[in-house]
């Protein structure tokens, strides 16, 4: 799957279901006619092969994000909360993105809502200042980056090989009509899953004060549970909690994130093409 989100999300999904050849376990409640007894290798097959089929997708994301720097009287807090729609479709690669941010102000406490719309096709990566309202354009050698990150996570073995380190840490479930896929990740094994990312993704352009970042990380809470349907083998949803830590400058900031991604409108988005006048309008970034 060539967009970040969905590409992590097939490539662990591909990881969890080869991982053995048990059958689910049946959550409480699940009729006897409606057990599975699938192995998560067969299972494995079918979501490839749905995932390779699919040409475009929609999705809600909800995301809520806190961040703490430093500690004591020093301490300060800051948390958002994200809603978004994103449509996308795989080849070429396109997306549109919408929705709202919302973040405390730090002086009244007073919420604050930022609106945020984004277009990204092979034309560029165009995105709309909330309070101008002007659209701005990624400069030509960024945007190349972030094809070539998006292109990199679309690769099933890489992110496979890259997994492996959690066989021991899943379970794998079942309902009427659902798979379920839940990981708890430990520390370490999480950070070095990183660290490896970031060293494939500097080759592609990412600074290596940025892998600097990575390794002074430490990751307290690791949770994804993602729900396939039984019937289809579409991915329904995916939730992620993530608590971590960064060293910074000899300052601790902690960021605890939980975000839910629901799955939707299957190759239903025929057509993503950013407006002439967005691209007539945008004033590219200089960094």
């Amino acid at each position: 799957m060539k967009k970040w989100g969905l590409a992590f999300l097939t490539s662990l999904v591909m990881f969890l279901l080869a991982a053995c050849a048990d059958t689910a376990e049946p959550k409480t409640g699940t009729k006897e006619e409606s057990k599975s007894e699938l192995t998560l290798q067969e299972v494995y097959e079918k979501a490839i092969e749905r995932q390779n089929t699919l040409e475009s997708v929609s999705a809600d994301m909800k995301m809520n994000q806190t961040l703490v720097f430093g500690s004591g009287e020093e301490k300060f807090e800051m948390g958002t909360k994200s809603n978004m729609k994103m449509d996308m479709i795989v080849d070429p690669l396109s997306m549109y993105m919408d929705g709202t941010m919302t973040m405390a102000d730090p002086e009244s406490g007073e919420d604050i809502n930022v609106d945020m719309e984004m277009y990204m096709s092979d034309q560029g990566l165009f995105m709309q200042d909330s309070e101008s309202k002007q659209w701005m354009k990624l400069p030509s050698e960024q945007f190349d980056m972030v094809m070539g990150q998006t292109a990199s996570q679309a690769n099933a073995a890489e992110q496979l090989e890259a997994l492996k380190a959690f066989i021991d840490d899943f379970k794998f479930e079942q309902t009427d009509s659902e798979y379920v896929l839940t990981l708890s990740a430990a520390s370490d094994k999480f950070k070095q899953y990183m660290l490896e990312q970031m060293q494939l993704n500097q080759m592609l352009g990412i600074p290596e004060a940025d892998q600097q970042m990575i390794e002074n990380m430490s990751f307290d809470k690791i949770n994804y549970t993602i729900n396939i349907n039984k019937e289809n083998f579409d991915i329904l949803s995916m939730d992620m909690v993530v608590n971590m830590g960064i060293g910074v400058e000899g300052e601790e900031i902690s960021m605890a994130m939980d975000t839910n991604i629901l799955f939707n409108n299957y190759n239903g988005v025929k057509n993503i093409t950013v407006p002439q006048d967005v691209i007539d309008k945008a004033v590219e970034v200089e960094y």
